[in-house]
């Protein structure tokens, strides 16, 4: 899969960020995978910046090392994603068609 420049210098950063905290931790990537329900080899695509590594178990892996996911605090995260949900919600069917416009005339 290819990145964006942007996509992929974020996912590099998450990688060192990841091996950093894991480095300071003292854990293994193996210790790692099993405090975040997935193996070494997860953890190693996570550090290398490998696009093709399942979202969920980054956001697994962030967890569990304690690198705050959009805001430090979870009980504000809760707060947001609920807001923003309901911001959506909220938004007209119109706006949104459920379906595509046909382009035949």
């Amino acid at each position: 899969m290819d990145l964006v420049p942007y996509a992929r210098d974020a996912a590099l950063l998450m990688g060192a960020n990841v091996r950093q905290a894991r480095i300071n931790r003292r854990w293994t990537a193996a210790e790692l995978g099993a405090h975040a329900g997935c193996s070494r080899h997860t953890i190693a695509a996570i550090e290398r910046g490998t696009p093709s590594v399942a979202f969920g178990n980054v956001l697994n892996v962030c967890t569990a090392l304690g690198i705050p996911l959009f805001v430090p605090d979870p009980a504000e995260l809760a707060r947001l994603t609920r807001a923003q949900i309901e911001l959506v919600r909220l938004i007209p069917e119109r706006v949104m068609p459920r379906k595509a416009p046909s382009d035949e005339f």
